[in-house]
């Protein structure tokens, strides 16, 4: 049997920029892998996919990239899998997308790598925006639906995430969006500048504001934590919240009297 970690990911800002033809939106974010994992056991025999949280397979985004694998390969994948789900789901941490690029990248390398990293790039795609990013991991910006990636040079960071008891519906949430929610492309070698130093000041994400309308739990964790002087930011479509640097005392009272998760992570890949 062989094992794989699957980090979770944070979107330091995320611009809307305009609704596409095919109901996506255009979309301007900044990504970085960090030190929160799902745990992928893999070994041989017949396919299956299982989760510790007992997400159906034909449902899973895993078994759906496998399939796609099957048909450029035009073979059958033949491994059993099991996924350990730590990172918190609809938490705009990108769990499910973090699998199936982990779960490609080691079934091709299983395979003899008969598939080249742009062509899993495609499959990961295909059923997830987010995932072509976690075949590469670091940091990294994001276009187009965020699958189109340019790669970023930047130190590591500490991050606190706090966690809501809440599951965020992305698709619910971008259904909400107005159109006075779309931005310009913003200043992407500004915002580069500033994250250099550890700086948000650049940093926004109207879909995570109104994530907090839609959710009045991501709303509370924004709060407190601005209360408390932080400058905070949701993570994608949320529902989890971050700042950068280390909990203290405070916000750790807080969140253990709210029922909140506390995760004091690093970037991870870089």
């Amino acid at each position: 049997m062989w094992r794989f970690l699957s980090p979770a990911k944070l979107n330091l800002g995320l611009w809307l920029l305009s609704k596409r033809s095919d109901g996506y939106h255009e979309v301007f974010t900044v990504y970085n892998s960090i030190s929160l994992f799902d745990e992928v056991f893999i070994e041989e025999g017949p396919l299956s996919i299982e989760t510790s949280t007992g997400i159906p397979m034909e449902e899973n985004l895993v078994y759906k990239a496998l399939r796609k694998m099957e048909e450029v390969l035009g073979r059958e994948i033949n491994y059993r899998i099991y996924i350990q789900k730590n990172i918190p789901e609809g938490g705009g941490l990108g769990g499910g997308s973090s699998n199936v690029a982990t779960i490609l990248k080691a079934i091709n390398e299983l395979m003899g790598k008969p598939l080249s990293l742009e062509e899993l790039h495609s499959i990961a795609g295909h059923v997830s925006s987010d995932a072509p990013f976690f075949l590469y991991c670091g940091w990294a910006i994001g276009r187009g639906r965020g699958e189109l990636l340019q790669r970023l040079e930047l130190p590591k960071m500490r991050f606190v995430v706090i966690c809501p008891d809440v599951k965020v519906s992305t698709s619910y949430v971008y259904r909400r969006v107005k159109r006075d929610m779309l931005t310009g492309v913003p200043p992407s070698d500004k915002i580069v500048d500033c994250l250099r130093i550890g700086d948000l000041s650049l940093l926004e994400n109207r879909l995570g504001l109104l994530a907090a309308e839609l959710y009045p739990e991501v709303g509370e964790v924004l709060r407190f934590l601005e209360g408390l002087g932080f400058r905070s930011l949701v993570s994608g479509s949320g529902s989890c919240v971050f700042y950068v640097g280390e909990p203290n005392s405070q916000v750790e009272l807080g969140c253990r009297l709210r029922g909140w998760k506390l995760y004091s992570v690093e970037s991870y890949g870089v």
